[in-house]
């Protein structure tokens, strides 16, 4: 109970440093298209609609113009990175306006304008070639320089690309070619050219925006505003962004990415980018394919290209028990709090007190718990449609509808007029009729034959009757790219040739296991593969005894993993594990060796990998194979679904339970802090039965069930509820532990008699054990019904948290006393938060 109780509660400098000192050059149409290539639709956005919409956030900013501490000037031009400032600098406490002066359309707005400029202490002016023949931007140059306030910010510009005397004087090759086209656009004075290009020329803060580096430059700028204003939070918090240490992306870039260019630089980026019509929801794209097709490695490549032009990327898991999850949990990374103060009991001390009496109660107001929950998405979902762009990469969604409760995919994305800022990937296997509606699609089809083949050779050269082996080879796993490069990998890693691949293909076991309904089709429709996986796995043990099985027991294991980055350690002693069981061959040695060596893969570089001993050149090959992918995280790897799939259909049956203990003494072992909540569902997922037949795995003890309970199904819901407002999936985990309890404690038969409120018990097939067992399941029983008690009065459910305290308090009279602290306050809570006495009442109503 206590768990529950207590849960409840790039540098700077080289940016801005620039170039050479000789001032700034104007460049040509030409020039600017080429330097504009780089430049993404995160920051420089086009048409009308996005205009008059930042006009209207730009006219609301200005209405607070005397107030603003900072101006941010733009002639159109980065539209996009100024929202993106703006938003920055409100969400830091900073006032500020916004104003494309060139679209003021009466004198209020004007005035307003320049009130800000007045009132700034310090002026972001963004300055594109364009810029210089704007009045307004000459202006808005020469009003902050002369202050000492200029903060340019140059795009399509360097530092070193006008020579402001070549311009001023009207000399040289630079002023015929491009001066003379932006003074005629100018059309103003020359002294008022020269103090902009001058005042350009000499900002020491002037920060250049490059290739592919928005996210350090909207840093940079926002340091330089820190340290002018004196503004410490904004100081402390630019440190802290470029400090952070968690890895974005669950992935180290892949090296032997090939293929899909046209996917990632045509369909990709004008699919999420461009602005959608018609049904479509703008800034979100899916890709759609087979598993194995290579949906996530897409994903992740582009990530990898485009991380810089985001503040962020947020990587989701899509898989069905675990979305809600991972989708609730960006709000530690978007900086909002989403938890919600489940009712809490009193202290053991005070619930004394207030059965006497004496103590005081505190009213909160009941809410419907899918409004809370619906409440927490809602603040995610506002911040993902702020002017600050993230990049949401959703991986393998399986089904339209959440599993929790049913709530579609597209109710937790950012939609809008104003959301096409952040943008959201998707991969699923989910096509056609049964895909997500409102979003547009991207089939991904098989790799081209020449990618296929690459993916297959790598740097090595086949005659004519090797390529045409892995031609066959090809055909038979379906082109999958899984395949290919598991094929791949095995022909450079182990000594196997083409040929000899092939006949191991052939001489592989027929498999024909029972699948399931809702079970990935990738190996049941494609009998290839898993010829593949098996002929590695024999190819494996030939290049050491035993190396197979061993692998085939830690896809076994790995499949009772969420489906998230898993710590080495646990893995491999959850697969050793199985060693001991009976009928298990005895490879402990073996496994000793491929700890060492996962630890070794995981945490050295490929050239560290490359050099290290030949005594674990097998074992770390391991690793190469791709059936353990290491992680950004250290000392984490990850294993595809369709290997955890393959390990599960063809394993002993026995990974669960060594698994599940493995987790359980992880978290007792160390301080996760909630990192690693994502095994322990898995753990209750595989020990409660939730909307399967039957559990599928079963502790052997009443004790070691009761104590699982306890210390980690319960703090896993307190934490759910507190932090991220889980109310769906916590009350479920709380039920369905409720019930595994409830049935081992009705195999019990203790002399002491039982209460009222626990319910009837089959006595048929009661057994008579340790009554200490039974104390132990009956208190755990008790703690999960005041947890449910507790979240059925913060919904108001009054008669429902009534039955649970009742019954959890004839448990505890039974197994700890009437006088124990537990005992005290289930009553007290059942008094004050589910039975509130009457308010007094007053002088007057005792008159009447």
């Amino acid at each position: 109970m206590a768990a529950f109780m207590a849960s409840s509660s790039s540098s700077s400098g080289a940016a801005t440093s620039g170039g050479g000192g000789g001032g700034i050059r104007i460049l040509d149409e030409a020039e600017v298209k080429a330097r504009r290539s780089w430049v993404s639709p995160a920051l420089d956005g086009d048409g009308e609609e996005e205009e008059d919409d930042f006009a209207e956030a730009a006219a609301a900013a200005l209405a607070r113009a005397r107030g603003c501490d900072v101006y941010l000037g733009h002639g159109g031009g980065a539209r996009r990175v100024v929202a993106w400032l703006r938003s920055e600098l409100e969400l830091l406490g900073v006032p500020c306006a916004a104003s494309d002066r060139r679209r003021c359309r009466d004198a209020p707005s004007h005035a307003a304008a320049r009130a800000a400029m007045d009132a700034a202490a310090a002026g972001v002016v963004v300055v594109t070639p364009a810029s210089l023949g704007d009045p307004y931007a000459i202006e808005e140059i020469r009003v902050f320089a002369d202050r000492g306030a200029l903060v340019p910010i140059l795009v399509g510009l360097g530092r070193g690309d006008l020579v402001a005397a070549d311009v001023v004087t009207r000399r040289g090759e630079v002023w015929e070619e491009h001066g003379g086209r932006l003074w005629k656009l100018y059309d103003g004075e020359e002294r008022e050219w020269r103090e902009a290009v001058e005042g350009l020329a000499g900002a020491e803060s002037a920060v250049v925006f490059g290739d592919g580096d928005v996210r350090d430059r909207v840093l940079d700028v926002l340091e330089v505003l820190g340290a002018r204003l004196g503004r410490r939070a904004v100081t402390a918090a630019v440190k802290a962004w470029r400090n952070a240490e968690e890895p974005e992306l669950p992935f180290p870039r892949n090296a032997e990415f090939v293929g899909r260019e046209k996917e990632l630089a045509e369909d990709l980026a004008a699919f999420a980018f461009a602005a959608s019509e018609g049904p479509f929801i703008t800034g979100v794209v899916c890709i759609s394919g087979a598993s194995g097709t290579g949906k996530t490695e897409l994903a992740l490549e582009f990530a990898h290209r485009h991380a810089r032009e985001y503040k962020r990327v947020l990587w989701v898991r899509g898989e069905p028990r675990y979305f809600r999850q991972s989708y609730l949990k960006l709000a530690d990374h978007l900086g909002v709090a989403v938890g919600d103060d489940v009712v809490s009991p009193p202290a053991p001390a005070a619930a004394a007190a207030a059965v006497g009496g004496g103590g005081e109660r505190t009213v909160r107001s009941s809410r419907s718990l899918t409004d809370i929950e619906g409440d927490a998405i809602g603040k995610i979902r506002k911040e993902l449609a702020r002017d600050i762009p993230y990049l949401v990469v959703i991986d393998n969604v399986e089904s339209a509808k959440d599993w929790w409760d049913g709530r579609a995919v597209q109710e937790l994305l950012p939609r809008g007029k104003r959301c096409a800022t952040t943008h959201v990937v998707i991969t699923t296997r989910l096509a056609g009729a049964g895909g997500l509606q409102g979003v547009r699609t991207l089939e991904l089809g098989r790799l081209a034959a020449p990618d296929a083949m690459k993916l297959m050779k790598g740097t090595r050269a086949f005659g004519p009757d090797d390529t045409a082996v892995l031609r066959t080879v090809e055909e038979d796993v379906g082109g999958v790219a899984l395949g290919l490069a598991l094929a791949g990998a095995v022909l450079s890693e182990l000594d196997v040739g083409p040929a000899e691949l092939r006949r191991a293909m052939s001489d592989a076991p027929h498999r024909a296991p029972t699948w399931v309904a809702r079970e990935d089709p990738a190996l049941r429709d494609n009998p290839g593969l898993a010829r593949l996986l098996d002929a590695s796995l024999a190819l494996l043990d030939r290049e050491a005894a035993g190396l197979g099985a061993a692998v085939a027991r830690l896809l076994e294991a790995s499949s009772f993993f969420a489906p998230a980055p898993i710590p080495v350690a646990v893995l491999a002693r959850a697969a050793a594990a199985c060693c001991s069981r009976p009928g298990a061959s005895d490879d402990r040695p073996l496994w000793k060796r491929l700890v060492r060596s996962l630890h070794i893969s995981c945490a050295s570089s490929p050239t560290t990998l490359s050099s290290s001993s030949s005594s674990h050149a097998e074992l770390e090959a391991l690793v190469r194979l791709g059936f353990a992918r290491p992680c950004a995280k250290a000392g984490h790897v990850a294993v595809h679904g369709v290997f955890r799939l393959f390990g599960r259909k063809t394993g002993s049956g026995q990974a669960g339970r060594p698994v599940v203990r493995a987790i359980a003494a992880h978290v007792t072992g160390n301080t996760t802090g909630g990192s690693f909540d994502e095994h322990v569902w898995a753990a209750c997922l595989s020990l409660f039965k939730f909307e399967a037949p039957a559990a599928t795995v079963e502790l052997p003890s009443a004790f070691e069930l009761a104590r699982f309970v306890t210390r980690h199904a319960l703090p896993l819901a307190a934490r759910a509820v507190a932090a991220y407002s889980a109310y769906s999936a916590a009350l479920e985990l709380l039920r369905e532990a409720t019930d595994a309890v409830r049935k081992v404690e009705d195999m019990y038969a203790p002399s002491s008699p039982r209460r009222g409120g626990t319910g009837s018990r089959n006595t048929s097939s009661s057994v008579h054990l340790d009554p200490s067992a039974y104390e132990d399941v009956a208190r755990a029983r008790a703690e999960l019904l005041m947890a449910r008690a507790r979240i059925m009065a913060r919904a108001g459910e009054t008669g429902i948290a009534e039955d649970h305290c009742v019954a959890a308090i004839d448990i505890l009279e039974v197994v700890s006393g009437d006088a124990h602290p537990d005992t005290q306050a289930a009553r007290a809570f059942l008094e004050q938060a589910v039975r509130p006495p009457p308010p007094p009442h007053s002088s007057s109503d005792l008159g009447s």
